[in-house]
């Protein structure tokens, strides 16, 4: 089970490095492209699968409950920002919003 949660967590990591190459790419005319939306997705879910696959496996250490609510919230609101603004036309100044939220939660994820 702690190998399927390791590889889990880098598919994770690679997922909110897609959103953020995604910004990256249309940062001069900023707009909210299909990456950044299906980047968040995929982060969203898999962080919802991996602390189910820790809260409930022997073999993995238990999630700090409080942590994972916070990052939760906020990659919640990310993905909702995207969705809800991916169709609107550059300069779409939300998609700096949802960076900030992205590098946000990474911060959270090393530094708590």
């Amino acid at each position: 089970m702690q190998t399927l949660y390791d590889v889990l967590v880098w598919i994770h990591v690679a997922s909110w490095v897609v959103v953020l190459l995604g910004y990256l790419k249309d940062i001069s005319g900023p707009k909210v492209n299909q990456w950044m939306a299906q980047g968040l997705t995929a982060a969203f879910v898999l962080g919802l699968t991996l602390t189910a696959i820790a809260s409930m496996s022997d073999d993995v250490a238990d999630p700090n409950n409080a942590k994972v609510g916070v990052k939760l919230v906020i990659a919640l609101v990310a993905v909702g920002l995207a969705h809800s603004t991916r169709k609107k036309p550059a300069p779409n100044p939300v998609a700096h919003v949802i960076a900030a939220l992205v590098l946000v939660n990474v911060a959270l994820a090393y530094l708590w």
